[in-house]
């Protein structure tokens, strides 16, 4: 319900600390508020901001907008958008650090809904920013850096995510809870890699500090970590003691992934060592625990189910040993295909942050040059500054020379002038040179940037519409082509339409590329009349209504 007066505690705050207060009445308050109260809220706050003068605070009101609509509607266009008004008043207000902290936001929020590329691009971007500010200059920048590191560690690139979370050490409370977190991770990315000795570095110094802040549950959790290493390195004698406490600790503090995950070692060392009673009743309560975990427990699953197919098998139940060998192999194939696509997501993101490093070299070297042209300016008019101040010393000696040697150094003078001319010319018609150049490469840029949503999809656009696809030869070269470039898109053809000729797939093809019927003709090497018939006979074979567009259908696929 609406509450005027919601906010009216943040008046007394100095400026610089009301931010944070804001943020946590408003989750606490706002979130689970109908939409008009929540605005009104907002719009009260909005108020105060400008009554302070509070540019931080107003910047953050775009912030709690737009978390509502996420809250309450999952990913949305006008979240999307009070996002980048949130950034855009910042930059419009001059304020540096907000820029990037709202860049990071905005980043979490497209990780949040799965938008990979997205949040790639702005994690990018955001720390691009905090590099001009000076990390030290960013509150909260070790939690930045961490929530940067969950991103990266959530697909499986173990690299970036280290970068991010030894960063984060760097500005982390050497007695914060969360530093045991950090280092523990630091050593999941190493373990996980097949670095074990320097994974078990960081394993026992998260283990330490726990020890030394009484913390049990990460006590519990580094030393499972530790019996994990043991475990991998099928040093049994060592890791069993260590997973034992870490099953009983998970039990104790209702952690039932993780007391699955050590229960399934323990069962494996049972199997190894010929306890097949004891990986019998151990398994019953795995399933029990796999069933509770609130987690995504798919890899865990596939352990289980191999567990149990080798236990049936070596007590003689090959029936059953069979059941649970396919369970296991159905199981393991949806980890290699979801493992497949967190690989693919990897190479693309790595290809995202390629390209948006060189946008950003590109956008530092336009600003170097913009600089340089500055500093040329200056330099000139520093040059001709001197030169005047010359000209004006030798003036006032011609008059104590008699006129011959006055009209020898007005001739030279003459001529150092002159020449100062040329040189200013001579560089002033370089600049433009220069300058024509770099627009030449900007309306080539543009060109490109019109036919296709990134620079190496408009090159391979480029290259497509140069080519003749008659022959079988040249459709073979323009395939390849246009796969780059719509990577889906014949194979999703093929699947909805699957009584589709070769020939209506070439049709089919340069349709998608927005080709007007004579260009087809051309590129077909038929009439424009022979490019009309064979579009009414492909929305016949797609059986497509009057008033279904097929551009629109091609767009879906």
């Amino acid at each position: 319900m609406y509450k005027p007066t919601l906010f009216e505690q943040i008046k007394a705050l100095s400026k610089g600390d009301r931010v944070e207060p804001s943020r946590i009445i408003y989750k606490k308050s706002c979130r689970e508020m109908t939409e008009e109260d929540a605005m009104q809220s907002l719009n009260d706050l909005s108020v105060i901001a400008n009554t302070l003068d509070d540019k931080q605070l107003q910047c953050a009101v775009f912030d709690m907008r737009s978390d509502y609509y996420s809250v309450n509607k999952g990913y949305n266009q006008l979240s999307t958008k009070l996002f980048d008004d949130a950034i855009q008043y910042a930059k419009d207000q001059k304020l540096k650090a907000e820029i990037g902290i709202y860049m990071h936001r905005k980043a979490i929020y497209y990780f949040v809904y799965k938008q990979n590329t997205q949040a790639c691009r702005y994690f990018l971007l955001s720390q691009d920013e905090f590099r001009k500010v000076g990390f030290n200059n960013i509150p909260n920048i070790g939690g930045l850096f961490s929530e940067t590191a969950d991103f990266y560690y959530s697909l499986g690139d173990f690299d970036n995510a280290r970068y991010n979370l030894k960063n984060a050490l760097l500005y982390q409370d050497p007695l914060a809870r969360n530093r045991i977190n950090i280092i523990n991770t630091i050593g999941l990315t190493y373990r996980n890699a097949g670095h074990y000795s320097v994974a078990m570095q960081y394993f026992n110094q998260a283990f330490r500090i726990a020890k030394e802040r009484k913390d049990s549950v990460w006590v519990t959790i580094a030393e499972g970590n530790i019996g994990s290493v043991y475990f991998l390195q099928h040093n049994y004698a060592k890791a069993l003691p260590l997973i034992k406490a870490d099953y009983q600790n998970s039990q104790k503090y209702e952690l039932f992934q993780n007391s699955a995950i050590a229960l399934l070692r323990l069962i494996r060392i049972d199997i190894d060592s010929h306890d097949y009673k004891q990986a019998a009743i151990r398994l019953d309560t795995a399933n029990i625990l796999l069933s509770k975990a609130p987690e995504n427990v798919l890899i865990q699953r596939v352990d289980y189910y191999e567990l149990r197919s080798i236990l049936n098998e070596r007590t003689g139940n090959p029936a059953e040993s069979n059941v649970y060998r396919i369970k296991f192999e159905h199981a393991r194939d949806s980890v290699a295909k979801r493992d497949n696509m967190t690989a693919i997501e990897r190479v693309r993101l790595s290809w995202e942050m390629d390209k948006n490093r060189a946008e950003l070299n590109k956008i530092k070297t336009d600003s170097e040059i913009e600089n340089y042209k500055q500093n040329t300016i200056i330099i000139v008019l520093s040059l001709l500054i001197i030169i005047s101040m010359l000209l004006y010393n030798r003036q006032r000696l011609k008059a104590n020379r008699d006129q011959e040697l006055l009209a020898i150094e007005k001739l030279r003078l003459d001529d150092e002038l002159r020449n100062a001319k040329l040189a200013l010319h001579g560089f002033t018609e370089n600049l433009m040179q220069k300058n024509i150049l770099i627009e030449e490469f900007k309306t080539e840029v543009d060109r490109l940037q019109l036919k296709s949503d990134d620079a190496d999809g408009a090159s391979i656009l480029e290259k497509m519409l140069q080519a003749h696809i008659m022959t079988d030869e040249n459709w073979q070269e323009f395939k390849k082509l246009f796969t780059k470039a719509h990577p889906t898109f014949l194979y999703n053809l093929r699947n909805k339409f699957e009584h589709l000729t070769n020939t209506d797939v070439r049709l089919l093809a340069l349709l998608k590329l927005r080709l007007n019927n004579r260009e087809i003709a051309g590129m077909l090497g038929i009439t424009t009349d022979g490019v009309k018939k064979a579009k009414q006979r492909l929305r016949k074979k797609m059986d497509l209504q009057q008033d279904t567009d097929i551009d629109e259908v091609l767009t879906a696929i």
